[in-house]
């Protein structure tokens, strides 16, 4: 092939758009970091303000946090409205603190250096099939998060925040008044728990989780009013979960891990019904599940942090489904909701 044919080829190649700002994606990702770590959409709740009155209230470099801040507007996050004064804009909203649909723990934790090297270690993961984060710290996620107090709270609130977007459309979209007793296993601080059992009055909980979460949860259900509704229970869904409900809700659980591991948590759920006295037993998988073609799914790029973060994985239907089997479940149906969740149900077989 001659170098004019070669030019001509790649006039002729469709060429990505916006790919010289997608390369530039882990600096956008740190200026949102920067902006949520210290709060500046909360500080122009109220008002816009300069640069100048932030980097004051805020205690950082003014001239600094300027620049963020004009880099941030030109993405549609704040806007200048006058020279070196920004307003919220409705991109800035979710970085918020604790409004509905708040995405400011999701903003803190991806930008935390900690999380931050893992990704960084795509190639590893690539290379070698398994977690990079594992590789970076010498440790599981979840054997960091015990021993850093810091990140163990940064990523619960993360956890349930992204619990919250989902809470509503899974309750939306299935029918939790035909049960009497919702057993949430790895429910972390009740966040789903909690929507189920405001939209069924007639219904009781449980949280199962580890033990230094459980201490959270209660904290939650009783700012919640719901703590006389709920039971929480400590312990390692890997060892073995408690029978006594009707329906057993994995939500955000079986992507953590991988086929052999993630097995073992569904047939301890299997063996938990065995022992609870209904004939009508359910279980739910609250996940995202993969559709086929190459569409955007937002589960797609989670899918890549789980390959990163914890060594698990997003499924297709066809693997949830043959996952399901191999721990002596029938797959009933997939049910979508409005968000990227779907509720995948099944029955003991």
């Amino acid at each position: 092939m001659t170098p004019e044919d070669r030019t001509l080829k790649a006039e002729q190649r469709p060429q990505a758009p916006g790919l010289s700002q997608l390369l530039r994606g882990s600096l956008v990702t740190q200026l949102i970091y920067v902006a949520a770590t210290l709060g500046v959409a909360d500080l122009l709740c109220d008002s816009p303000k300069s640069s100048d009155e932030l980097a004051a209230a805020l205690r950082v470099d003014p001239e600094a946090l300027y620049r963020v801040l004009r880099a941030l507007a030109s993405i549609g996050i704040f806007e200048e409205t006058d020279p070196r004064r920004f307003a919220l804009t409705a991109m800035a909203q979710p970085l918020l603190t604790d409004v509905p649909g708040s995405l400011r723990a999701s903003a803190m934790l991806y930008g935390e250096r900690w999380w931050w090297l893992a990704c960084g270690g795509l190639l590893h993961s690539v290379k070698t099939g398994q977690p990079a984060f594992d590789h970076v710290h010498g440790k599981s996620l979840f054997a960091y998060l015990d021993d850093a107090a810091d990140a163990a709270v940064l990523f619960n609130d993360f956890q349930t925040s992204m619990t919250r977007q989902d809470a509503a459309a899974v309750v939306g979209a299935y029918g939790f008044t035909e049960f009497t007793r919702v057993f949430d296993v790895g429910g972390g601080h009740g966040a789903l728990i909690t929507a189920v059992l405001k939209a069924c009055p007639g219904t009781t909980g449980i949280v199962f989780d580890q033990p230094a979460v459980i201490e959270g949860t209660k904290q939650r259900l009783r700012a919640e009013g719901l703590a006389d509704r709920c039971t929480c229970i400590g312990g390692d869904f890997f060892e073995s979960v408690p029978a006594g409900g009707d329906v057993y809700v994995l939500k955000d659980i079986v992507h953590d891990w991988d086929d052999d591991r993630a097995t073992a948590i569904l047939r301890n759920c299997r063996r938990a019904m065995a022992h609870t006295p209904t004939l009508a037993t359910k279980l739910l998988v609250v996940e995202k599940v993969i559709p086929p073609g190459n569409a955007p799914f937002a589960g797609k790029l989670t899918d890549i942090t789980m390959l990163l973060i914890t060594g698990g994985r997003e499924r297709t239907a066809k693997e949830y489904e043959a996952l399901l089997n191999e721990a002596g479940f029938a797959l009933t149906r997939i049910i979508p909701t409005s968000s990227p969740a779907s509720v995948i149900e099944a029955v003991p077989v």
